[in-house]
């Protein structure tokens, strides 16, 4: 069996700084690494092989010369042959750009699995190994924690959901991309690293991949960054230093909540502010319209469809459009129409059938396909949940459009262009993204635009999508289960108050030392992606980049660094408070207030505080 892993040499994240001055990313004197994700990939090849099979291993890599070290540390892990995509002609490119070298560069050969990091941590945008299935024609599973080989032609992967996790057998050959879980985190010893260090790889020209230069590079990405916008934080920042004693820094912090109207008895009744209500009369059919991807399972309608509303409302009004909401399904689907209506939807399309039960890639991407077609829409719109990304990326690939993923935004500028608003720093620098396809293609980050409520008496039409589905039966769902005990997540979005729980807190066991609090306050656990990985808490739990985003009246983090792949994910918290017994920790600089203390001595004293009012 032939495998292709196809890895990242990125920054460490942590270590970025952003130039206020320049408005740019500052990489000068910053480290590099084999991208955490594709590491593991390459890890559960070599584990396969040790498990019997017959495996060969391919990496390969597409960046500039220095990008040679990451292919050096998969030989050192047990990777057989690399290759490196190298030309100053590939600089500047996007996923699109990118996805399209790769797959010229994967059809030279012949393999069964082609593996991919489901993110890379320098840009986390998931599209890349979506948009290489498409274009090999290859059927795709992404965020997959865990890969067995069957036989010969097939495997039997587990996949990770926001909400559950998916049994699958895949027919080979498939694309398949990998999260945490997949492999144990392993480094090759000095030794292999010395010896790897003189390994040459096969480098690739772009003129090696195809005569039309113009496909690569810059030419050939159809999304580019704008001038970076700079955000203020907007938070008080008081801090209590270590000298304070435990009872008069809890006295302090429970004064400010105070003041803040946090303890107030009707607090938690006013978490949230009241959506916009949609209007009464709907916008006539014409013009441009924004399509609107509805987010649905078999808990029914998420909460971010009314969000994408919202979003798709001021886009609309901004364009003179009309909104069109698709909601994809079986027959269960037709009792959510009118909701989606109600909330701001001018058509709602049904696309019904029975093979549209759960969520499949190949059918939910011929379905959005034939919208499209069908509507021609300006714009068009999908969470950015793990399907959501999914079915966005493949779309993209098969109609060689540019997306944006992970907005937290929408504008529509005097040229009626879509910008596209991408955070970066914790949401504190905001990249706006063009592009130059039609139609805009945008995934959005649940929790940070504001939803539509829905209006009882506003009216709107609906139609029937005509389908002629072709089903792939090279991927066939075997088992939906629900995620581990304590992964039930239904309450976050909706969550008064979160506790956030970091590398800090010292161990999986001290988590228990927090239940107190988290009882007193009503509060919802949450995680960073660093304790997800250590295995202390489930991964539908993670708050950040590549997790889900809250917005509580009150958020508190013990222990947490506050590096900015998690405060994107809490952007619209009411009150932040740090806990952290390390003055130089990054959260210091982003909260409203921070106490530099031992939270095993100071939780209990604050709680002794609290209970005066609740």
């Amino acid at each position: 069996m032939r495998i292709a892993v196809c890895v990242k040499w990125v920054p460490v994240v942590a270590r970025m700084k952003f130039d206020l001055e320049t408005k740019r990313i500052v990489r000068d004197g910053v480290p590099n690494e084999l991208n955490s994700y594709d590491q593991l990939a390459v890890q559960r090849c070599i584990e396969l092989r040790e498990e019997g099979h017959d495996i060969e291993v391919d990496v390969y890599t597409m960046g500039p010369p220095a990008s040679l070290q990451g292919l050096q540390m998969c030989i050192a892990m047990g990777a057989d042959n690399a290759y490196h995509i190298v030309d100053s002609i590939l600089a500047g490119s996007d996923t699109l750009a990118t996805a399209r070298a790769l797959s010229l560069a994967l059809r030279k050969q012949n393999y069964d699995i082609m593996l991919f990091g489901a993110h890379s941590v320098d840009s986390e945008t998931g599209q890349v190994g979506p948009e290489v299935a498409e274009m090999l024609g290859l059927p795709q599973v992404t965020n997959v924690c865990k890969l067995n080989i069957v036989d010969g032609s097939t495997v039997q992967l587990e996949r990770e959901t926001d909400e559950s996790i998916e049994t699958y057998e895949c027919t080979l050959p498939a694309v398949i991309t990998v999260v945490e879980g997949i492999a144990p985190e392993v480094f090759p010893n000095r030794e292999a690293v010395q010896k790897a260090r003189e390994f040459k790889a096969v480098e690739i020209s772009a003129q090696d991949l195809s005569s039309d230069l113009e496909i690569f590079g810059q030419k050939g990405s159809p999304t580019w960054v704008e001038e970076i916008q700079i955000i203020e934080s907007g938070r008080d920042q008081n801090l209590i230093s270590e000298e304070t004693s435990y009872s008069d820094a809890a006295k302090s912090l429970t004064n400010y909540l105070k003041q803040k109207g946090v303890l107030e008895k009707n607090a938690r009744t006013k978490n949230k502010k009241s959506s916009p209500l949609a209007s009464v009369k709907s916008r006539q059919n014409k013009g441009p319209s924004v399509l609107v991807v509805a987010d649905i399972t078999t808990n029914g309608i998420k909460k971010v469809t009314f969000e994408l509303l919202g979003a798709a409302s001021k886009v609309a009004d901004a364009i003179q459009g009309h909104v069109i909401c698709l909601a994809i399904g079986s027959s269960r689907i037709s009792d959510g129409v009118e909701i989606l209506g109600k909330s701001g939807a001018d058509i709602v399309i049904t696309a019904i059938d029975d093979c549209l039960e759960h969520y499949n890639t190949s059918n939910y991407a011929q379905v959005l396909e034939s919208a499209l077609q069908e509507f021609s829409p300006y714009a068009v719109l999908l969470s950015s949940t793990i399907n959501g990304r999914d079915l966005a990326a493949r779309v993209a690939g098969k109609l060689g459009l540019g997306l944006t993923g992970d907005c937290v935004g929408l504008e529509v500028d005097e040229e009626l262009r879509l910008v596209q608003l991408k955070p970066a720093f914790g949401g504190n620098i905001v990249a706006p993204i063009l592009s130059s396809t039609s139609p805009y293609m945008s995934t959005i980050r649940p929790g940070l635009l504001e939803g539509m409520e829905a209006n009882p008496d506003r009216s709107f039409l609906t139609q029937s999508l005509a389908l002629d589905i072709k089903e792939d039966n090279a991927l066939r769902l075997i088992d939906i289960r629900t995620a581990e005990e304590g992964a039930d997540t239904a309450n976050l979005e909706d969550a008064w108050a979160v506790l956030c729980v970091g590398m800090g807190v010292g161990s999986k066991e001290n988590i228990k030392a927090l239940e107190p609090i988290c009882e007193l306050l009503g509060a919802e656990l949450i995680c960073t992606r660093d304790v997800v990985d250590a295995g202390w808490m489930s991964r539908q739990r993670q708050i950040g980049l590549t997790g889900r985003s809250v917005a509580p009246s009150l958020y508190i983090g013990v222990g947490v660094r506050g590096d900015f792949n998690h405060t994107v994910g809490i952007q619209r918290s009411g009150t932040i408070v740090a806990i952290n017994n390390n003055a130089r920790a990054q959260f210091f600089r982003s909260c409203d207030f921070g106490v530099v203390t031992d939270w095993e001595e100071f939780i209990p004293a604050l709680v002794q505080e609290l209970k005066i009012y609740f």
